[in-house]
């Protein structure tokens, strides 16, 4: 018989927001990342692009949904140059996943977007027209940390686990690796939406929860704290679009070249990630304004694995979307209805890759 998860008082919840407000040195929505010194061109680069053959960029707005390590190649293709190598023009921003994410795109007030990859299938079945034209990274990452004696997974029976939204891809991780080892979600353990990361540790902090699920950077901290670590999620390898590059029907349709030229700045941001560490610690810790280089190595070291180059939005891995999803549609909806593959084709095919290998 499964415990009956413990309710969190309204107050608690709100005292735990109200700390992170106070302490937390990382970015609410719209925050401007920090000053970064000019970057040293990459020394590999794929030759051929668009900016230096002399053609006009293209004006794009494109925007990320949360400050984590999986948007890390939308970043960095913008701050190494990759975009205007690849003859984009791009104006980056931040915006709330879901219901505002959703709105730009169907506006035409984003023409792409590094998003989880439930964001975007749910628009999709919403009728909204979004779809996936890349995945940075196709398996689940993250661990649920326990406060001081919830040291095992049968400890989080009858517990409430901190997660940012519903359908994030914290909480599709705390999900998906409980019933790997035999929790039911919303039965034998319960989920508090906080908000965002940083809410989830200071709810963990303050003890109004009894875990949270993270990501790197944020566990980096609770390691050094002695909090027990009572799921790796990473290491299961759970098949899950979880870093994607969303658009619109319309963009294909209108700017069908623009999807294209954005895979091509990513794979190369990708490959950069994966050989240049120092990039990546710096350009983390402009946007994440986290000043700890040794929690931005680690960070760096633990999510550079996960991406992959050709940026293929692997099916088993949308699927796993689409069978997390509650909407009666899902149901029915196949991984090539939500996904446009030609841009990865064409990546694998055209011979851009192998470039990068050289």
């Amino acid at each position: 018989m499964p415990g009956t998860p413990r309710r969190i008082p309204p107050t608690a919840l709100a005292a735990a927001l109200l700390l992170v407000a106070c302490t937390s040195g990382l970015p609410g929505t719209g925050r401007a990342p920090a000053p970064l010194a000019p970057l040293p061109p990459a020394a590999d680069q794929a030759s051929g692009s668009a900016a230096a053959g002399g053609g006009a960029l293209l004006a794009a707005h494109a925007a990320f949904t949360a400050f984590s390590p999986s948007n890390m190649p939308i970043w960095v293709a913008l701050e190494a140059g990759y975009f205007r190598e690849q003859g984009l023009d791009v104006e980056l921003t931040q915006i709330a996943g879901g219901p505002t994410l959703l709105a730009a795109l169907r506006a035409g007030e984003l023409d792409f977007a590094s998003a989880g990859g439930p964001h975007i299938v749910l628009g999709h079945l919403q009728g909204l027209e979004t779809v996936i034209v890349g995945a940075s990274s196709t398996s689940l990452e993250g661990n649920i940390f326990g406060r001081p004696g919830v040291q095992r997974v049968e400890d989080l029976r009858g517990k409430t686990i901190a997660v940012t939204r519903p359908n994030s891809i914290s909480d599709q991780a705390a999900r998906a690796g409980l019933q790997r080892v035999g929790l039911q979600p919303d039965v034998d353990v319960a989920f508090l939406a906080s908000g965002g990361y940083p809410e989830s540790l200071a709810a963990l902090d303050a003890g109004v929860v009894d875990a949270a699920s993270l990501n790197e950077p944020f566990d980096f901290e609770l390691r050094q704290r002695g909090f027990p670590e009572v799921l790796n999620v990473s290491e299961l390898r759970i098949p899950f679009a979880v870093g994607v590059i969303g658009t619109s029907q319309r963009v294909i349709a209108e700017r069908p070249d623009l999807p294209r030229r954005a895979l091509r700045a990513l794979a190369l941001a990708i490959h950069r990630l994966q050989t240049d560490r120092e990039l990546g610690i710096n350009i983390l810790g402009r946007y994440t304004q986290i000043e700890n280089r040794e929690q931005l190595g680690a960070t760096i070291d633990h999510s550079a694995p996960f991406y992959q180059a050709d940026l293929y939005p692997d099916p088993q891995a949308v699927q796993a979307v689409l069978d997390a999803e509650d909407q009666p549609a899902a149901r029915t909806t196949r991984p090539e209805d939500v996904t446009d593959y030609r841009y990865a084709d064409e990546l694998r095919s055209s011979g851009f890759l192998d470039q990068l290998a050289q």
